[in-house]
């Protein structure tokens, strides 16, 4: 883009807070955002970097979205840039979208939390945290009943879920409301998110102290949580007491970011992070990763970086979420920046990237799949992932599979269940490097092909008990017992996860079936192989007199304790 058509494509842009995304032939190469679009766009002109200068020359188009205020186009900057990946922004790797609110777009619209929204749905945010997003959406949800299931459990049903029961459903599914007033009751909360909130909350503080003089104290206090969960969903807390601290340091190649984590004085964890790419400077990188790393990781009580952030957008939105920020105050913060820059380093010694070395790969972020059941029965799938050696809880997935006796067949529909989602971007992970199955050759011949039906190729091995036997879908790679550790305890922790899934299935449905007279051990078992507990809720008494020793009596009040 030459200088006078970088004129000619900013001068019809608004003077308003937002996001511009530079595009080269439609595919976006660069997203920044800014209290006024206009105004920024301007110093492209004179562009900081050199990488920015090469950017601008290859951009053929300017594109834009204006925001509510300069921290949501903060937050949809980050999201945009995990959607998008453009090729010169730098990013953090492993990194999540912020979460947003979606109603979606059915005769009977849903309202749910989501990190990857639907092109259809009526989307609001994003917002900093998902904790506070599921608490406004239960609020909503109670306050206008509407539905939070997926449209598959709301097709056929012929009778209301436990929702409705609980109150925070109007059950549309079943014709308890007429179609006209449940969509009265969506504009209301889109009306919410949009700008109008100072009625709802009004509404709230007048019903929470009716509540109270009826001295129904309970839901009064239900009330004042929604109203304080709705007032903070844009994060207007004005302090935070957790005692919770990060120090950040980054490598001396601009591509790694090193995070002490401080309890209460106490260090909790030391680890790093990488980056796409090399940063131009080191406040560049340590921006680039706090506004990516708190889309999935709650913030602290205090940030300390080695440098002073400058960056104004993200001082306001920290200071408006009651986060301290700064460069070390005292001796002790100093010590700990040295540790978070030795963090920095800590790539050197992986495992992953010996393993990776040895498989002539790059290795930063592996996932595991194992199968577990009894006998063919509440069988359940799990998916676990480990980045540079380390377990990423909140990227562990876990799938109720179909209830046969057949490893590898359940081993298919696991694997090309994620490989489907990675496929369609419905999944809001990254990539792996490496799949790693539990099992042996016949379990590793599924798992690749399922992969190979969906299109989707990563390198694959499995790992065979009792040895730790390594097999490859070509020839078995020579993997010495140091690096083998690492596939050795993502194995146990997909095994671990796989049978804490089971065992919860098996036992959620075994504490509910001891509350029903006259149903003995044997009968409880037998319906225990026959049904999971979702399935015996939504079962006719039929289906439940099926069942060997169950008459119409017990099957009358098996049905009353759903009912």
């Amino acid at each position: 883009m030459r200088a006078e058509e970088l004129d000619s494509a900013i001068k019809d842009k608004p003077s308003e807070p937002g996001v511009y995304i530079f595009r080269d032939d439609e595919v976006p190469i660069y997203i920044g955002k800014a209290v006024e679009i206009k105004d920024r766009l301007k110093s492209y002109k004179d562009p900081r970097t050199p990488r920015i200068g090469k950017m601008v020359q290859r951009a053929d188009e300017i594109d834009y979205r204006t925001t509510d205020d300069e921290k949501e186009a903060l937050l949809l900057e980050a999201n945009l840039i995990k959607k998008f990946q453009p090729k010169y922004n730098i990013r953090l790797k492993d990194s999540k979208s912020y979460p947003v609110i979606q109603i979606t777009d059915h005769e009977y619209p849903a309202i749910e939390a989501t990190r990857d929204p639907d092109e259809e749905a009526t989307v609001f945010g994003p917002f900093t945290e998902m904790g506070r997003v599921e608490n406004a959406i239960k609020a909503i949800r109670d306050l206008y009943g509407i539905r939070g299931c997926s449209d598959r459990k709301f097709a056929g049903r012929d009778r209301p879920c436990l929702d409705y029961q609980m109150g925070i459903c109007s059950a549309p599914c079943v014709g308890y409301v007429e179609r006209d007033e449940y969509i009265e009751q969506v504009k209301k909360a889109k009306e919410f998110f949009r700008s109008d909130s100072s009625k709802l909350l009004e509404r709230i503080t007048e019903q929470m102290n009716q509540a109270a003089e009826e001295k129904r104290f309970e839901r009064a206090g239900t009330l004042r949580d929604y109203r304080d969960d709705l007032e903070n969903l844009r994060g207007n807390k004005n302090f935070r007491d957790t005692g919770i601290k990060h120090v950040l340091a980054v490598n001396q190649g601009l591509d790694r970011i090193g995070m002490v984590l401080l309890e209460k004085n106490t260090i909790k964890n030391k680890r790093f992070y990488r980056l796409n790419e090399q940063a131009e400077s080191s406040l560049e990188a340590l921006e680039a990763f706090i506004k990516q790393f708190y889309a999935s990781d709650s913030l602290p009580e205090r940030i300390v970086t080695e440098k002073q952030i400058n960056d104004s957008e993200i001082l306001e939105w920290l200071e408006t979420e009651g986060v301290s920020t700064g460069e070390p105050e005292d001796g002790r913060e100093r010590i700990l920046m040295e540790s978070a820059a030795e963090a920095s380093k800590m790539s050197e010694n992986l495992k992953m990237s010996k393993l990776g070395e040895t498989l002539g790969i790059e290795l930063e972020r592996m996932e595991c799949f194992d199968v577990s059941h009894t006998g063919g029965t509440d069988v359940v799938g799990s998916n676990v992932v480990f980045v540079d050696d380390e377990p990423v809880k909140s990227d562990y997935r876990r799938k109720k599979l179909v209830e046969e006796n057949d490893d590898y067949e359940n081993m298919y529909r696991l694997v090309k269940w994620r490989a489907k989602r990675a496929k369609e971007g419905r999944d809001d992970r990254e990539d792996p490097d490496l799949v790693l199955i539990d099992g042996g050759k016949g379990q590793l011949k599924a798992a690749s092909r399922a992969m190979k039906d969906v299109g989707w190729s990563r390198p694959v091995l499995a790992i065979v008990k009792p040895d730790d036997e390594i097999l490859g879908s070509r020839k078995n790679p020579g993997i010495n017992d140091e690096t083998r550790q690492v596939l050795s305890a993502i194995r146990d922790e997909a095994h671990r996860f796989a049978i804490n899934y089971h065992t919860s299935r098996r036992d959620s449905i075994d504490s509910v079936l001891e509350e029903i007279d006259g149903l003995g051990p044997e009968t409880r078992k037998k319906l225990m192989k026959r049904f999971t507990l979702e399935d015996l809720e939504n079962a006719s008494r039929a289906d439940i007199k099926t069942v060997d020793g169950i008459g119409d009596r017990l099957a009358d009040r098996i049905k009353q304790l759903f009912d």
